[in-house]
């Protein structure tokens, strides 16, 4: 073979090679990586390569920590559907139809699970209880009794709108219940010592974290009048949120080791340098968190297991690591044990899960400097690191950040404002739209499309307004900005790389919480100009031209208030028929008569009509649950669902009912 032939051979061999790698734009696999000998991708975030690296890291994230205290004078740094299940019951209203999310309420059709109300355990101890009676002063007859605080098991009676205490859990009385989740034959609680319950994750700095409990309890419901502990999980960490993916529920939380001597707030270099001393002598397992299963306990994750930033990517963070570590574990109903956890060393300021992945959220920066990094987990049982990504702004804490984030057809849609100016000046807020798609390749969410761009420069919102209701829908989003007027966006995000404003609608009040009754209607809940709770309902089968069909305003008092605003579980929907629905809002009603101020706490019960005429469909109002427990030991939480033609109405753990067809008839409390 000639000198030239060999060339032509070998060039020829490498370019077979490449097409061999997946080049040319095709997702490669596993396999591919490895025939090239290419290093595998590695993304934003990385793995400890040992314990003195993991060590390392944190104990330099303790030192930034507290010469950032130091350098700012002492300012700690704070970042800030339901679906019909096919059967003639309510389910949990969630974001994501495919994604339960833990509550205070569940419902199986037969039983009502009811968790103490958060509001017993608010701002002190319960134990003080015992304690404040014995000392001699009057027991308030109407304060939380332990009975109260434990799980409650109601059997329902849906043809009488009945229902009848069969069991109570006991609850530990150093941890509050979060939530619950039901799934065929098997309860879940999770329990907290977090005092600031489902808002933690709002909260970035690291020592809010330490010395936190976490627990997550599998209780066997064959039986409903014995439930039996089957699985207990506790585990140091403050809890952050939870999801359930068919049988699979994830819990995630955030856990701050406590290091004895360790000046948590140093005030002159010395004490930094204190702290240095101190560190050099940690060990792992003085760093990591326990867990214990049914009583046994070990380390949640190895040294190795925890990730960082990659500090030579180019969309690192300045620190290099921090000393609060996030973890998301994963648990099997079906085998009641736990599958693994995942480790990040990173200040997570939020969480989003889709029915594929668990979204950690970290918001970095100011002003215009601001922006939101997010880092994808799968949702399976390793929970494995799938990628990063970052976009411009953030997603800030004003109505339910939830809805600001959301995956469909392959892409995650994240709607985020960013301050460009002082408060009060002519226009100081911008919000964007960012969407981006997940490179297995690479290992990261590369950001595709954006609105406002260089081709679309129309800005979301008037200057100054402030972002409220946000829904997507499929591959529409409606937002809704407010500062003296409401106006309604409608985005076409049928082209992720080029999503566009298709239509506009201005009217009075705002909404904060958006709910799509199908392809032609949206539902708006907020407020109207002189505060009291309205309903709105909008036409949006032509994109480019919603209107308003007109409001229903809830209440008769001089001012009201509506959970259903800001939490989306305290709203109830059903697809009742094909030109009907129900749904219901519970609403705190507060006005003034002859005697004296009065609140009452209420549930609305409300069907859209004519819905399968569009133009016409109206909002009718069938009556409402009135709780006869005015004392705030009893306000709340809100829920209801719907059996058939009964209604159950639950006020902080005590049940109203009622009949759809018959309002005025009341039953309970039970």
């Amino acid at each position: 073979m000639s000198l030239t032939q060999s060339a032509r051979y070998l060039l020829l061999i490498l370019v077979l090679a490449q097409a061999g790698c997946g080049s040319g734009g095709s997702v490669q696999s596993d396999e591919d990586l490895v025939c090239c000998n290419e290093p595998p991708p590695t993304g934003l975030l990385i793995a400890a390569d040992n314990e003195a690296q993991f060590l390392e890291i944190f104990s330099q994230s303790i030192i930034e920590d507290g010469e950032d205290y130091l350098n700012n004078e002492g300012n700690a740094d704070v970042f800030l559907a339901t679906e019909d299940s096919g059967r003639s019951y309510t389910t949990t209203y969630t974001l994501e139809a495919s994604v339960d999310e833990h509550d205070v309420v569940k419902y199986d059709g037969d039983h009502l699970f009811i968790a103490p109300s958060r509001s017993m355990d608010c701002c002190f101890v319960m134990e003080d209880f015992s304690r404040v009676a014995n000392d001699g002063i009057e027991e308030d007859p109407d304060s939380p009794n332990e009975a109260e605080r434990g799980i409650r098991i109601l059997s329902t009676d849906s043809e009488e709108a009945s229902a009848t205490l069969v069991s109570v859990i006991p609850v530990d009385g150093d941890l509050t219940v979060e939530g619950l989740y039901n799934k065929d034959s098997s309860l879940v609680s999770l329990r907290s010592s977090s005092w600031w319950g489902t808002f933690g994750e709002r909260f970035s700095a690291s020592w809010a974290w330490e010395g936190q409990t976490s627990a997550l309890d599998i209780y066997d419901i064959s039986v409903p009048e014995q439930p039996e502990l089957k699985l207990q999980i506790e585990m140091e960490g403050g809890f952050v949120t939870s999801r359930r993916v068919d049988k699979h529920v994830y819990m995630v939380a955030r856990h701050t080791p406590e290091i004895p001597g360790l000046i948590r707030y140093p005030s002159t270099q010395e004490e930094i340098e204190e702290n240095k001393v101190l560190l050099r002598d940690l060990t792992a397992a003085e760093v990591l968190p326990t867990v214990l299963i049914n009583g046994e306990s070990s380390l949640l994750v190895e040294a190795d297991d925890c990730l960082f930033m990659d500090k030579t990517n180019e969309q690192a963070s300045a620190r290099y690591g921090f000393p609060v570590m996030t973890f998301v574990i994963a648990v099997d109903l079906e085998s009641e044990s736990m599958l693994g956890a995942s480790c990040y060393m990173g200040s997570v300021s939020g969480v989003y899960a889709s029915e594929n992945a668990i979204y950690l959220t970290q918001a970095e920066g100011y002003d215009e400097e601001s922006r939101t990094l997010l880092h994808s987990f799968k949702a399976s049982d390793d929970l494995t690191y799938q990628g990063s990504g970052s976009v411009d702004g953030h997603l800030w804490s004003r109505g339910e950040v939830d809805f600001r984030i959301s995956e469909h057809a392959g892409y995650l849609r994240v709607v985020t404002t960013t301050q460009t100016g002082p408060w009060g000046s002519e226009d100081s807020i911008d919000h964007q739209l960012s969407v981006l798609q997940l490179s297995s390749q690479e290992l990261m969410l590369n950001l595709v499309g954006t609105l406002p761009n260089a081709n679309r420069p129309e800005k979301i919102g008037k200057p100054n307004e402030s972002l409220y209701g946000v829904r997507f829908f499929g591959d529409t989003l409606y937002l809704v900005t407010f500062e003296t007027v409401d106006p309604l966006y409608v985005i076409n995000v049928t082209n992720p790389e080029d999503p566009m404003i298709t239509g506009e609608l201005t009217i009075p009040g705002f909404s904060d919480f958006l709910h799509p009754v199908n392809d032609d209607l949206l539902l708006g809940l907020g407020a109207d100009e002189n505060g009291l709770t309205k309903l709105e309902l909008f036409n949006i089968s032509d994109m480019t031209a919603p209107y308003s069909l007109g409001t229903h305003v809830l209440g008769d008092g001089s001012w009201s208030h509506s959970e259903a605003r800001y939490n989306r579980h305290a709203f109830t929907y059903q697809q009742y028929d094909e030109s009907t629905d129900r749904f219901a809002v519970p609403l705190t009603v507060y006005g003034a008569d002859e005697d004296d101020y009065y609140q009452q706490n209420r549930l609305y019960m409300l069907q859209l009509e004519g819905k399968d005429n569009p133009a016409v469909t109206t909002i009718v109002e069938v009556g409402y649950l009135k709780s006869v427990t005015d004392n705030w030991w009893n306000n709340g939480p809100h829920r209801s669902v719907f059996d058939d033609d009964a209604v159950y109405f639950i006020d902080g753990t005590s049940v109203y009912s009622t009949l759809w067809s018959n309002p005025l008839e009341q039953g309970g409390p039970f």
